[in-house]
């Protein structure tokens, strides 16, 4: 149907349809920015409201929470405490103690406006109160008594708008004494909270707490104001209330949206989280509120849109009569070459576009006329046809062009392949016509140079006479249609013949080196070939010959087409002709080497004739020779027996200590054979260091020959032990039934092992009986073996008093032989040294001993007796506790130190109020940290900063309380807000306070930071740095952004300049990470190395979509496993950031 209707009523149509959808989209885009306007001003409205509530409730409980530390850390009532140890007999006491007005108590209770401060001692007793006829009323049973130790507070249930906050009582040795209630009337600040200025009509704040998956609104309500706690309970996870679910629930953050209120209406409400009690709070109102301001706008926006609508009909029917008149005149004319005619040319009545439609139709039908010219001429066979196509893109003369140099190429491919095919059939005549190499390459030579118009022409064929290393010969050579007798060898990759066979590829040069060609031409002079055609011969992929021309023309594709073809035909033919030639040398060596066979037989058979007869005269001699070999061996046998059982080993060395003869013994004692031994200098089997003796002996031996040697070193038996030797040398070289050293060795290792232990016994005697520790040996049953005299020092009484005796019988203190029975049988069960510490009764008091029992084992490897080794640790003792009693002291200070910072530190849940998609990871490497997030909110922009102060521990978190604070005052108290400058007065301020601006400063400390500032609104991002980086992640693609290179503190430095700021615009789904550097300088990993900057980087490219809690979740699980059992190299900081 549409393609029926006429081009005046579509263009009226199309600019009534266009200026309807312009009129819509506008008219829904304002509507929709101005409702969204309206409902950005009330969520903004909220969020003020929420804050500054929030903000307030939280300020007040944590006023009233320091008020109650202040009044248990209260010297006046430690030290009444501390003075009385609490019983219930011992309440009177207590109470008589805090008799009449603590001045510090009333001031707070005025100060925080409170109904009543109670003390109550650890049974729940009140021994003081404020006011004496207030009475103290358990309201939240005894979960009051059980608050919770430390610092911490308990906040209970409201009863009436009362609530009892409490907190816990110490003594001056910081023991639990007692209970600190607070009875807090929260009227004031329910009317505070419950205020619904700025709200409207319908807005409101709400107060909730979770008990027992119950969320409870705990104050009146602006639309059910009924005065009864609780006012609306909440089960959680049901539909209604869900705003105030999620304030209550830790594991959610701030935020805002549209949800049901306890009525079941509609509102607009943001929650936030109360710190100190746990308490949600909610502000909203209602969407109907909202929602009446939008009404107005629809009934405008229409009135104009029809308005507009009139004025487009009218303009569309005046343009359409205008424009569609000279398109019908196209029409016709268009028409008529759609049949095939070509017409005559159009009038043109205007300079438009239409206009120049015309003219291009004129112009396309004068390009026809042409084009049908050009063909009508190739189709008479006029290739040579002149014809210019209309433009490059000219489908139709572009074609007509194709066409004709399509049918001149194919007639040229034709002309080519017909020479090459007459060539080819040409040189296998040649082929066929030869059976010898050298006039074979005469006539290929005289043909090709001939057929491809070369001037000069080289055949070589590979000699392979020489297997390792065969040549490539020339066998004939032609030149100005002459044979030339020139000679040439080439190896394999050798010139450009031997680069041709090799590569098995032709080459065809146009460079030529000027000493290249040696044959010349009387008639042509100094004229060189300018071009080089080298084709190798090769069939079944191996190389038989090369051919190679010369001319003063480059070789045209068909030539050296040609040349290429006939290369396979002549390969095959030298192959043939070398295997005829090898047959036939062949034939002729085997006809010879038959003859030289015949001749050989026969006088093989002479000389056997003579052999015969020397055979049997050999016979009767061997039978002679057998008896004689008989009795020697059976002389042998006897002196083989002697040997093997000899309890000496007898070695006949050369003069050069070669071993020449050796008892068969030395199998027994070294267990080496005597084959092994024989041809070989022993001395490689001697024990390093008496290789010297031995050859001390041998050259002693040679120097006195009429004396004998005696000498003692240890050697290595064949399974690797080593053992001691005995040698006695004697010098037989001059006796001619021997001529050699005789050495007679036996082993002694039994006899020195004996000796040692000897010694050993005498040294462990003297220095036992001199040992400041006591000694004592017993057997299982009791009885003494030995002691030393130390035990004269513990019990007067000296060791022969003692030995022999059993420990029952020697009148020891019952403790002590009680104590070694058991030290006995724990040795006597384990047969391993077992080692403890016990109480030691003796004339010089109570002493402490570490005792060491060592189990000492017979030949049977049974259990003989105990060595027991008792030293004095009585002195070690008491130092010990001394330091354990400064070290609980300094553990309590830095314990404390570590609640400083961690009360002044942000977390998670801070900075997830502004920034959802968010993560602190911080790991201190010991109590307290170096290490330290900032985080501060000023107006729209939000401060956030990852801070590596020098050093770990204590000193480093004195440096960071230094930076934390600065911070604070550079950018609340002097409203410095460019990163770039706030570093620099960081350097300036940490400078001067650490003195490192003076010439006698030694202190080099200071603090790596990368700080940036964060605006929501204008998305926008600012950042700074001192040696720490910023990683950002925009749209899957990460960018490194560096801070500058000197930190802040530690001095000035060379060349040092103002911190550069960086300005980042942000979109959704950027990320940004940033980290102290203990992160990449884990040590770890199978290789024990660096993390490293660039797994870090892997990881946020690796985690890019995901929320940040995965990735805050995968980065320590990754950092963990990479650690392992590695001790945590440094303070951990890492923050990440999602948009």
């Amino acid at each position: 149907m549409f393609k029926n209707i006429s081009i005046s009523v579509k263009i009226t149509s199309v600019v009534i349809l266009v200026v309807l959808i312009t009129i819509t989209a506008i008219s829904y885009i304002a509507f929709t920015f101005s409702r969204d306007a309206i409902e950005e001003r009330y969520i903004d409205n909220l969020n003020v409201i929420a804050d500054l509530k929030s903000d307030e409730v939280s300020s007040y409980f944590k006023g009233i929470g320091d008020a109650t530390r202040l009044i248990a850390e209260l010297s006046t009532i430690q030290d009444k405490i501390t003075q009385i140890k609490q019983t219930p007999e011992r309440f009177d006491s207590l109470k008589m103690a805090f008799e009449g007005q603590i001045p510090e108590l009333a001031n707070l209770k005025e100060q925080y406006n409170l109904n009543e401060i109670f003390l109550l001692d650890n049974f729940g007793n009140v021994f003081y109160q404020t006011e004496s006829s207030s009475t103290f009323q358990k309201l939240d049973g005894d979960l009051l008594l059980d608050s919770p130790e430390g610092s911490k507070l308990y906040f209970g249930q409201i009863h009436d708008d009362i609530m009892l906050i409490s907190g816990i009582l110490k003594d001056n040795t910081l023991n639990k004494a007692g209970i600190v209630v607070l009875e807090v009337n929260l009227n004031p600040l329910f009317n505070s909270v419950g205020d619904t200025t700025g709200l409207g009509k319908s807005g409101e704040s709400l107060l909730g707490v979770l008990f027992n998956q119950q969320v409870s609104l705990i104050h009146d309500l602006r639309h059910e104001a009924d005065g009864s706690l609780p006012k609306k309970v909440f089960q959680m996870g049901e539909p209604r209330g869900e705003p105030m679910q999620n304030a209550v629930d830790d594991s959610k953050p701030d935020g805002t949206g549209i949800y049901s209120d306890y009525r079941g209406k509609e509102t607009l409400a943001t929650w936030r989280k109360i710190e100190y009690v746990d308490w949600g709070l909610v502000t909203k109102i209602d969407i109907e509120e909202i929602n009446e301001n939008a009404g107005d706008l629809v009934g405008r926006f229409l009135l104009g849109g029809v308005i507009i609508l009139l004025l487009a009909l009218m303009i569309a029917i005046i343009f359409s009569r205008f424009l569609v008149n000279p398109i019908l005149s196209l029409k016709s004319t268009l028409q008529l070459l759609g049949k095939g005619i070509l017409p005559n040319r159009l009038t043109r009545k205007s300079n438009d576009e239409i206009g120049q439609m015309a003219v291009t139709v004129d112009n396309l039908v004068d390009a026809l006329k042409r084009t049908a010219g050009f063909a009508h001429k190739i189709g008479e066979g006029d290739l040579d046809a002149e014809f210019q196509p209309l433009s490059e893109n000219d489908t139709l003369g572009n074609a007509l062009l194709t066409m004709r140099d399509s049918i001149q190429e194919a007639e040229k491919r034709d002309k080519e392949r017909n020479w090459i095919v007459t060539g080819v059939a040409e040189i296998g005549e040649i082929l066929r016509a030869h059976n010898e190499l050298e006039p074979l390459g005469d006539d290929i030579l005289s043909f090709i140079t001939k057929k491809i118009d070369a001037i000069q022409g080289a055949f070589y064929v590979v000699n392979e006479d020489l297997e390792d290393d065969p040549t490539i010969d020339m066998l004939a050579s032609f030149a100005y249609n002459k044979k030339k007798y020139l000679k040439a060898s080439f190896k394999f990759a050798e010139g450009l013949i031997g680069q041709s066979a090799i590569e098995q590829d032709t080459l065809l040069r146009t460079e030529i080196p000027q000493d290249y060609v040696t044959v010349t031409s009387g008639l042509l002079g100094d004229k060189k070939p300018s071009t080089i055609l080298i084709v190798p011969l090769i069939t079944d992929e191996k190389v038989f010959g090369v051919l190679e021309f010369a001319g003063f023309e480059k070789f045209t594709p068909t030539q050296v087409k040609f040349v290429e073809e006939i290369s396979l035909i002549i390969a095959r033919t030298i192959f043939n002709i070398k295997v005829n030639d090898r047959t036939r040398r062949l034939l002729t060596e085997s006809q010879k080497m038959s003859t030289e066979l015949k001749e050989q037989q026969e006088v093989l058979r002479q000389n056997a004739e003579e052999m015969e007869a020397t055979q049997e005269e050999l016979r009767r001699t061997n039978q002679r020779l057998e008896d004689q070999i008989e009795e020697v061996n059976r002389t042998q046998k006897r002196m083989q027996l002697l040997l093997e059982n000899a309890s000496e080993v007898i070695t006949i060395y050369e003069e050069d200590g070669t071993v020449r003869y050796i008892s068969p013994s030395v199998e027994r004692i070294l267990g080496y054979s005597a084959q092994d031994m024989i041809g070989h200098k022993d001395s490689e089997y001697v024990i390093e260091g008496y290789s010297s003796v031995v050859d001390s002996m041998f050259r002693q031996l040679l120097d006195n020959p009429f004396e004998s040697i005696r000498i003692q070193y240890e050697i290595r038996k064949k399974d690797g032990d080593a053992i001691w030797v005995e040698a006695t040398g004697t010098n037989l070289l001059s006796d001619p039934a021997i001529q050699g050293i005789l050495v007679n060795s036996r082993d002694i290792t039994e006899r020195r092992r004996a000796e040692q232990e000897e010694r050993m016994r005498s040294q462990m005697q003297a220095l036992s009986e001199n040992s400041p520790d006591l000694i004592t040996r017993l057997d299982l049953g009791g009885n003494f073996f030995y002691i030393n005299p130390v035990i004269e020092n513990y019990t007067g009484r000296e060791p022969h008093h003692y030995l022999n005796k059993q420990m029952d019988e020697v009148s020891l203190n019952d403790e002590i032989v009680s104590q070694w029975h058991d030290i006995l049988r724990e040795v006597e069960s384990s047969k391993e040294k077992t080692s403890s510490e016990m109480d030691f009764p003796s004339e010089l008091g109570d002493r402490i001993m570490q005792v060491n029992a060592i189990p000492e084992f017979n030949q049977e490897e049974s259990l003989e007796s105990v060595l027991v080794v008792s030293h004095d640790i009585t002195e070690r003792k008491l130092i010990e506790l001394e330091i354990q009693s400064k070290n609980k002291k300094i553990t309590e200070s830095i314990n404390y130190a570590k609640r400083i910072q961690g009360a002044i530190l942000p977390n998670n849940r801070v900075i997830r109020k502004m920034l959802p998609d968010s993560f602190i990871l911080y790991k201190a490497r010991d109590v307290v940290s170096g290490d330290f997030p900032w985080y501060m909110q000023v107006g729209d922009d939000i401060f956030i900063a990852a801070v590596d102060c020098t050093g770990h521990g204590v000193p480093g978190a004195l440096i960071s309380l230094i930076g934390y604070f600065l911070l604070n005052d550079i950018v609340r108290s002097r409203k410095i807000h460019n990163p770039g400058s706030i570093l620099d007065q960081l350097d300036e301020g940490v400078t001067m306070t650490l003195r490192q601006d003076q010439a006698n400063s030694r202190t080099k400390d200071g603090m790596d930071i990368a700080l940036c500032k964060i605006n929501l609104k204008k998305r926008e991002l600012e950042y700074a740095g001192a040696h720490r980086p910023l990683y950002f992640v925009d749209g899957g693609e990460m960018n490194e952004i560096k801070g500058n290179k000197f930190p802040i503190g530690g001095g000035r430095y060379k060349n040092q300049t103002n911190f550069d700021n960086h300005i980042i615009k942000l979109k959704p789904n950027d990320s940004v990470f940033f980290c102290s550097d203990g992160f990449p300088d884990q040590f770890g990993g199978e290789e024990n190395r660096k993390f490293g900057p660039r797994r870090l980087r892997e990881m946020i490219m690796e985690t890019n979509g995901k929320s940040m809690t995965e990735v805050s979740k995968i980065m320590e699980d990754r950092w963990e496993n990479w650690k392992g059992d590695s001790k945590q190299t440094d303070d951990v900081l890492l923050i990440g950031i999602k948009f």
